[in-house]
């Protein structure tokens, strides 16, 4: 399995982790490995990194990193870092990546339905040992439910009539492929004769829509430049993942496991989970004894070249803290 994925925020994830040679890493989200490699490069044969990604997938990517010495893959949710630390990686670490974006690979070549522009089933799993899927959420989930996933989750601006729509439409036939899904999508956020109109519902093009080619339209909802499934499918994906809830629990385990001086750098994609990040950081910072130190008072956003070059990157924002 070849990667096609490109790191967010390379240079200045190395920038501030400033790996040096004989030092340990510990990269919580090892997806592509793009950020693992450059970690790799800059601390030699002395020093360690430890992967760890919830996909088994992952398991095939850099195969360059792969036969390092000094690197060691364990497949697991980075919730359950203080374990994994404690069974593998007796070592004092200087410095932690948590970053929660989906690699291109799970992406482009998961065949899990991550992406929209993709007829894939409905599956979303990271973790694919685990039951809950996108299409049980879909097919099961009463109509509250599904609303607080898209609203809360997504953002997502027609959420009470996509849950409706998606209500409807399982009484007739159950959900299985994300095709199935941006329909219900569409038809909630261009209701009538516009639906058509636009061009959605081409039968051998599906996905490629004026929203997923990035025009502009003349309508609310299409005058953004996102497909209005990213929100839908985002959502759906931390509802199955959990992806909210563990990133909670990472947080407290990567402070307590770094060694004094080390750095913990966290890239979140996501409006909530940079809010999570953001306060927890905050009152760690500002506590009578503080553990660590704030060392982005602002997150860091890719830049305008890097966005250009990388369009999945412009939601991206990095923060980072030094302990104490």
């Amino acid at each position: 399995m070849s990667t096609v994925h490109t790191p967010v925020l390379l240079k200045e994830v190395i920038e501030y982790l400033n790996p040096q040679p004989g030092q340990n890493f510990i990269d919580c989200t090892f997806g592509g490995g793009g950020h693992s490699l450059e970690i790799l490069k800059r601390i030699g044969h002395n020093g360690k990194l430890l992967a760890i990604d919830a996909d088994k997938e992952t398991r095939n990517q850099k195969s360059e990193i792969r036969k390092s010495k000094n690197f060691l893959f364990i497949n697991d949710n980075f919730k359950n870092l203080k374990k994994i630390v404690e069974e593998n990686f007796k070592y004092p670490v200087h410095g932690i990546l948590l970053d929660l974006g989906l690699s291109s690979d799970q992406l482009e070549k998961s065949g899990r339905g991550f992406s929209f522009q993709k007829n894939e089933p409905l599956d979303m799993r990271f973790d694919t040992s685990q039951d809950l899927t996108a299409a049980h959420i879909i097919n099961s989930y009463s109509l509250e439910d599904l609303y607080d996933i898209f609203k809360n989750y997504g953002d997502y601006p027609h959420a009470r009539r996509l849950s409706k729509i998606i209500f409807r439409i399982r009484k007739v036939k159950k959900f299985k492929t994300t095709k199935d899904l941006v329909d219900a999508v569409l038809e909630a956020c261009c209701p009538g004769p516009r639906y058509l109109k636009l061009g959605f519902r081409q039968k051998d093009k599906w996905h490629r829509s004026k929203f997923a080619l990035g025009a502009r339209g003349g309508m609310s909802g299409i005058k953004k430049r996102i497909h209005p499934a990213t929100q839908v499918f985002q959502a759906l994906r931390i509802a199955v993942n959990n992806e909210l809830e563990n990133l909670k629990q990472v947080l407290p385990q990567a402070v307590d496991i770094l060694a004094k001086g080390g750095r913990l750098v966290v890239i979140s994609f996501h409006a909530l989970e940079d809010k999570i990040v953001k306060v927890y950081f905050r009152e760690l910072s500002r506590a009578e004894n503080p553990k660590i130190k704030l060392l982005t008072k602002k997150p860091i956003s890719p830049s305008s070249e890097e966005v250009k070059s990388n369009p999945r990157s412009r939601s991206a924002k990095m923060r980072v803290v030094q302990k104490l």
